[in-house]
């Protein structure tokens, strides 16, 4: 027995149970779906508020690193330090991803112990084999055509009954034990509900994208990064083609629910001004403390929709006493001074 065995049982109960609601094997992996994904959009949800919050302190952090450049150990200490004083997790958007691959590698093997015929591949061998030997008729023996034997399910449960006496998982058209390949080698018509699941997993991968995409508008972006951007939604579907189609449609149920939970995050940690604002973040990120008090100033002004104090023409000290010094060269040697208001000094004589 494997050491999943635990975990496989567990995923393939809970979607028992689900059929024992609903009798419909498309309906209950919907719903184990959305099972799934409530568990896993906290973790997401999370995530994406630490790292709105990491772009906000990039300044505090540059300052870090160029104060203590030189000192590695130290930064490390007072990095963390950091970190734990605003309530931030460096690794936090790696969980949702870590979190994804062991449900993906269970369901994967729950669909497909689900998916085991009687007698296995083998049988075709020696059905053709015995035939040989009885001098019998030859009759094609076909692998999608016999019942069902799962495992890592629960042999009292009302799926597992159902499973064995029947060879086929129906839904909206198209049998869930099969891949995309196998519907397309039955036939064209045969094949077009499988098309239409890979076109539909297609477009939720290509609107969380560009919803992911528009929250970075304005942000300098790696030119490889963008591209792998760009190419990642084609890969799920393509790799779907071999999949039984029933983990075709565990993955376009959870891509229309991230399509919902990044709507959701959008507007509640981003809101429509909110590129612009860590746009704004990264670009005042200071390099020095004159550099930053620099900027700070201007940035001041420029959110307070005001211009900085002009300074007027001969106001600095140094132009004053320029002013002076030409003002006492111009008196010839025994003229009155002149005051202010352009008249003479009447101490020196003259009535």
């Amino acid at each position: 027995m494997s050491m999943f065995e635990g975990f496989f049982q567990f995923v393939s109960g809970i979607l028992a149970w689900f059929y024992s609601l609903i009798p419909n094997y498309g309906i209950s992996i919907i719903l184990l779906t959305v099972t799934v994904m409530a568990v896993i959009t906290p973790l997401t949800l999370k995530s994406t508020k630490s790292m709105i919050q990491m772009q906000r302190m990039q300044p505090q952090l540059k300052k870090l690193q160029e104060k203590y450049k030189g000192d590695r150990e130290r930064l490390n200490q007072e990095m963390m330090t950091f970190y734990r004083e605003n309530d931030i997790n460096p690794l936090s958007g790696c969980v949702p991803v870590i979190a994804q691959m062991p449900v993906f590698l269970i369901l994967y093997q729950v669909l497909r112990g689900l998916t085991v015929r009687n007698g296995g591949g083998g049988s075709g061998i020696g059905h053709v084999v015995g035939q040989i030997k009885s001098q019998v008729s030859f009759t094609p023996w076909i692998l999608h055509d016999q019942v069902f034997k799962p495992i890592h399910l629960n042999k009292s449960t009302q799926l597992y009954q159902s499973l064995t006496h029947t060879s086929k998982m129906n839904f909206m058209g198209m049998d869930l034990s099969l891949s995309p390949s196998d519907g397309l080698k039955i036939g064209l018509i045969a094949f077009i509900p499988y098309l239409v699941l890979m076109l539909l997993m297609l477009g939720s991968q290509i609107i969380q994208n560009r919803q992911i995409q528009g929250r970075s508008t304005g942000q300098n972006q790696n030119p490889q990064q963008q591209a792998i951007m760009k190419f990642l939604p084609f890969m799920l579907p393509v790799f779907s083609f071999a999949f039984p189609s029933g983990l075709g449609l565990y993955y376009f149920v959870q891509g229309l629910c991230r399509v919902g939970t990044q709507g959701y995050i959008t507007k509640k940690f981003y809101g429509d001004n909110a590129p612009a604002v860590i746009e704004a973040t990264a670009k005042d990120a200071p390099t020095s403390g004159t550099t930053a008090t620099k900027t700070g100033t201007k940035s001041v002004a420029r959110s307070n929709g005001s211009k900085p104090p002009e300074k007027k023409p001969g106001a600095s000290p140094r132009s004053q006493a320029a002013q002076k010094k030409g003002a006492t060269q111009g008196r010839k040697s025994g003229a009155p001074r002149q005051k202010p208001d352009g008249s003479g000094d009447r101490r020196s004589g003259g009535s």
